[in-house]
C-alpha cells in the first residue's frame, strides 16, 4: 500500500512553527523511562466545521497506538474519547491536542485547530470505481498495479469549496479497516496486492472539512479466468417421501477446495416434487467461485390420480394403468360407469420404487339434458333501456349468453338492441344446454332521412315484421293522418299524396302483441332532410 509521502514529518514541523494548514506526522522524540517516545499520531490542522455540525475529531494512530485527547498542550487529564467541538458560533476557533500511547509510552501532543464557518453546501463529486486509470499509476507500486490485482477509486476535485486532502478508510473483503490520508491534490486512491474477485469498500471523507458528507463505495477486482465452479462427489438426488434427508457437503472437491453453505437447509423429503438447493461459496475466501444449484427429487408413495366428473350417457373415459407420476398398476372396477356415481381403486404393481400405496378416486356423473325449458322477460317495448331477464332456470349452477357474447353468471342483459336475439343457458358442468332464437326486443327509429341515398330512406318499426296484424298510423303535429303502414312493409318514405313533407317531428301509434297481450304505444320521430 502506498504510504504517506516522506515530507509529512517536515510539514508537521512547519505546522508547529507557523500554525499553517498541513499534515502533521512528527518524528520529534523524547526519552521516557529510558524508552524512545513514539511519534505522535497523524492529524490534519486546521479543520473547518460547519455551524451546528456535530462530529468527533479524528486522528490516525500508528499500528497499535491508542489515542489520547486533551484540551491543553501539557498537563490535564485525557478526555474519555475523541471530542466533538462546539460549533454554535461562526468565526470561533478552538484548539484540541492528541497524542498516542504505544507500549505504555506516550508521544508528544499535537494540536488540531477547529474553525467554525457557515455551511457552503460542498460535496465530494463524481465518486466512482475507475479501473481504466490504474495503468497510469501502475509504476508507483511494487509490484506494479494492474486491473487484475488492484482497484482504483476516483472522484472530482472540489477546490472551490474544500481542500484536496482526504481521509481514506478501507477494508478488503470486510476485513480490518485501514485509515490513511490521501496526499494533497490527488483525487484518486489505489489499493493494490489484491487477488482476483476481492472487493474493497472505501469510505472517503474530507480531511479539512469533516462535516462534508462522507461517501462509501465498493470496487472489485474482476475474476476473469479465475472464475471457478464448485464440484462435488456423488450426491444422492432422488429420495422417497419422508426418507431421512441427506447431509449436503460444505466443501467442494476442487483443488483448492471451496467451502460454503447450502440454502435452503436441511433437505426436505416431506413434500413430493423437485426442489433446488443452492451452494453459495464463502464470499470472503472464494470471491471468484460461482453458486452451484442441485436439484433434489422426492418421489411419491401415492399415485397422483384425481377425482373427475362426466355427463351421464357420455362415453366413459378409460382408466389409465400408469399414473401421471409414473406409477403402474390396475383398477377395480376396470371401467367407468357413465350413468352412476362410483369409487375406483388403483392398486400399484409390486417392486416399484418407494412402495406406492393404493389410491381411490371418486367419479361423479352429472345428469345430462336437465334443462327442459327457458323462460325470460323483456321490459316494455319502446323503453329507453331494454332489459332481457332469464327467470327459469336460475341459480349458481347456470350461466347465460345473449347472441354470441361471452357466457355470464348473471341472468340479466341490459341495453339490448331492438330486433330478434338468441338466448342460451347451460349448466356449469356442461352437461345440459338450451337455446331460444326468438327473443324479440321491440323499439322504433328516432329519425329517418328520405334523401334518396338508399340509406335510412324510410321509417318503420321493423321489429314487428312478424306480427302481421300490427298496424302503424303516422300523423302530423296537428293530428292529421298521413300514412297507415304495416311493419312488414317498406315503411313511410316521407311523402303525402306524392309531395315530400317538411323536416319536422311526426307522431305515430302502433298496436302490437307482447307476452300474449295486445298493447298500444304512441310516440314521435323526426324527419330530417
Amino acid at each position: 500500500m502506498k504510504k504517506i509521502i516522506k515530507s509529512l514529518a517536515f510539514l508537521f514541523l512547519i505546522t508547529a512553527l507557523s500554525n499553517a494548514s498541513a499534515f502533521a506526522k512528527n518524528s520529534i522524540s523524547s526519552c521516557a523511562s529510558e524508552n524512545l517516545a513514539p511519534s505522535p499520531p497523524t492529524v490534519y490542522s486546521p479543520v473547518t466545521y460547519w455551524q451546528n455540525c456535530s462530529k468527533p475529531l479524528t486522528a490516525i494512530p500508528s499500528g497499535g497506538g491508542v489515542l489520547n485527547w486533551y484540551t491543553l498542550l501539557a498537563g490535564g487529564v485525557a478526555l474519555p474519547g475523541a471530542p466533538t467541538p462546539n460549533t454554535t458560533t461562526i468565526g470561533s476557533t478552538i484548539t484540541y491536542y492528541v497524542s498516542q500511547t504505544i507500549a505504555n509510552v506516550e508521544s508528544i501532543r499535537v494540536p488540531i485547530d477547529v474553525k467554525v464557518e457557515a455551511d457552503n453546501g460542498a460535496t465530494i463529486l463524481n465518486f466512482r470505481c475507475d479501473s481504466s486509470q490504474i495503468p497510469t499509476y501502475s509504476l508507483d507500486y511494487n509490484p506494479p498495479a494492474t486491473i487484475n490485482n488492484s482497484v482504483l477509486f476516483d472522484w472530482a476535485n472540489n477546490n472551490a469549496f474544500i481542500s484536496q486532502t482526504y481521509v481514506c478508510t478501507y477494508s478488503i473483503q470486510g476485513g480490518t479497516s485501514v485509515t490513511e490520508f490521501n496526499p494533497n491534490n490527488e483525487s484518486h486512491y489505489i489499493v493494490t496486492n489484491l487477488l482476483p474477485g476481492q472487493s474493497v469498500e472505501l469510505t472517503l471523507t474530507s480531511a479539512s472539512h469533516p462535516c462534508v458528507p462522507s461517501l462509501k463505495m465498493t470496487c472489485s477486482v474482476p475474476c476473469g479466468a479465475s472464475t471457478t465452479t464448485p464440484t462435488f462427489g456423488p450426491i444422492q438426488t432422488t429420495y422417497c417421501l419422508n426418507d431421512v434427508p441427506p447431509v449436503l457437503p460444505t466443501t467442494s472437491t476442487n483443488t483448492p477446495q471451496i467451502t460454503g453453505t447450502w440454502s435452503p437447509l436441511p433437505v426436505d423429503t416431506s413434500t413430493m416434487g423437485t426442489k433446488t438447493y443452492t451452494f453459495t461459496p464463502d464470499p470472503i475466501l472464494f470471491p471468484c467461485a460461482k453458486t452451484t444449484p442441485l436439484s433434489v427429487t422426492v418421489k411419491p408413495i401415492e399415485p397422483s390420480f384425481t377425482d373427475f366428473t362426466i355427463c351421464s350417457g357420455d362415453p366413459a373415459p378409460p382408466l389409465s394403468n400408469v399414473s401421471p407420476n409414473g406409477i403402474t398398476g390396475t383398477w377395480n372396477p376396470l371401467t367407468v360407469d357413465n350413468m352412476n356415481n362410483d369409487t375406483y381403486t388403483f392398486t400399484p404393481n409390486s417392486g416399484q420404487p418407494c412402495t406406492p400405496t393404493d389410491k381411490t378416486i371418486n367419479v361423479t356423473v352429472n345428469p345430462s339434458n336437465s334443462i327442459l325449458s327457458l323462460v325470460w322477460t323483456i321490459t316494455d317495448a319502446f323503453v329507453k333501456n331494454q332489459i332481457v331477464t332469464v327467470t327459469d332456470p336460475i341459480g349458481v349452477n347456470y350461466s347465460y349468453q345473449l347472441d354470441y357474447d361471452p357466457f355470464q353468471e348473471s341472468p340479466v342483459f341490459e341495453n339490448v338492441a331492438s330486433g330478434t336475439h338468441s338466448l342460451t343457458v347451460k349448466d356449469v358442468n356442461g352437461c345440459s344446454e338450451l337455446t331460444n332464437d326468438n327473443v324479440l326486443v321491440i323499439n322504433y327509429p328516432k329519425y329517418f332521412t328520405p334523401n334518396g341515398d338508399s340509406y335510412n330512406d324510410t321509417w318503420n318499426i321493423f321489429g314487428l315484421k312478424d306480427q302481421l296484424d300490427s298496424r302503424i298510423y303516422i300523423f302530423d303535429r296537428y293530428g292529421k293522418l298521413l300514412k297507415d303502414i304495416s311493419p312488414n312493409g317498406p315503411g313511410w318514405d316521407g311523402n303525402y299524396i306524392g309531395q315530400p313533407m317538411p323536416a319536422t317531428d311526426y307522431w305515430f301509434t302502433v298496436e302490437y302483441s307482447e307476452q300474449n297481450t295486445v298493447k298500444k304505444f304512441k310516440s314521435h320521430f323526426s324527419l330530417k332532410r
